[in-house]
């Protein structure tokens, strides 16, 4: 057997696995807490340095094939480091969310401090803060109610109404009947600021202007079925039955088949564009953090 520390599942050691962690989580908290101002910084730029190095050579490392990890050795020093990094993937996945989670902790560590503060100060507007979190307490208190509900009783088919509780109506309500039904008027209310913003972009105030107003209208109008119909029917009328070369020229200027070559010969090579160059700044800058090249704040 090659167990290694990275593949053991605890199962029983369970309880003393999280009691270790939180134990060392604390000591290195306290730790990093002392650490003198100077140092801090080197101390992140390691563990981030470490932690990115890891992952690059998980992804680029060669991984060995139809190997075994608990019954077999590695046969050089390659599938050695490549079998390495395979079992302690899932332990490091594990604690990338486990630093999330204290991320979320941290974040609403943050909104209650502001808001708090702003309520016991009475600032401006403080009575928006009590409403944000009446609504965030209510929402984490049924929500877990809710699942909690869920996972006890898995015997029940809570899709159907009938079978809810009380926590379940509530959570529902708060979720279904106001949070979703607030997005969709938040993101309905911002279509018009859009369409205002368009309004002003495609004013025919220089050609290229004039063309970017010609083809958004031409892609508008192919995503309108009614108008996009007649003009297709009315294209097809003039081309005829027959099959004559301009009968199969006129068939080109159907809307729906302009605005596929207005999306295929530009939209598509543009967007890819966009994406080549937002792939390269994310590199760019992944690799400047990575590399402790990003000077940031001061620690």
């Amino acid at each position: 057997m090659n167990d290694t520390f990275w593949a053991r599942n605890p199962q029983g050691d369970l309880k003393m696995f999280i009691a270790g962690g939180l134990i060392l989580g604390i000591v290195l908290f306290l730790a990093v807490m002392n650490t003198p101002i100077q140092a801090r910084r080197p101390l992140v730029w390691l563990v981030t340095f470490l932690s990115g190095g890891f992952m690059v050579a998980y992804t680029y490392w060669p991984k060995p094939i139809n190997f075994d990890a608990k019954t077999e050795l590695p046969r050089n020093g390659v599938e050695s480091v490549g079998s390495f990094l395979q079992q302690s993937f899932g332990t490091v996945s594990s604690f990338v969310q486990i630093i999330a989670a204290f991320l979320l902790g941290l974040g609403i560590f943050s909104l209650l401090k502001i808001h708090l503060t702003n309520i016991a100060r009475k600032k401006k507007d403080w009575v928006f803060s009590v409403v944000l979190l009446v609504s965030m307490f209510s929402m984490i208190i049924f929500g877990y109610w809710d699942f909690s509900i869920r996972q006890g009783n898995k015997a029940i088919d809570f899709d159907d109404p009938q079978f809810w509780q009380m926590p379940n109506m509530v959570r529902d309500f708060l979720f279904d009947g106001l949070l979703q039904q607030m997005d969709a008027a938040m993101f309905s209310i911002i279509a018009f600021f859009i369409l205002s913003a368009a309004y002003r972009a495609f004013r025919a105030r220089s050609v290229e202007a004039t063309i970017l107003l010609g083809t958004a209208l031409l892609v508008i109008l192919s995503l309108m079925g009614v108008v996009a119909g007649m003009w297709d029917d009315a294209v097809v009328a003039m081309a005829g039955t027959d099959k004559s070369a301009k009968a199969d020229f006129l068939l080109n200027f159907k809307i729906t088949e302009v605005a596929g070559w207005i999306k295929n010969t530009f939209q598509t090579p543009a967007i890819t564009g966009i994406k080549f160059g937002i792939g390269l700044g994310t590199i760019s800058m992944a690799l400047r953090i990575w590399l402790g090249l990003e000077k940031g704040g001061k620690a």
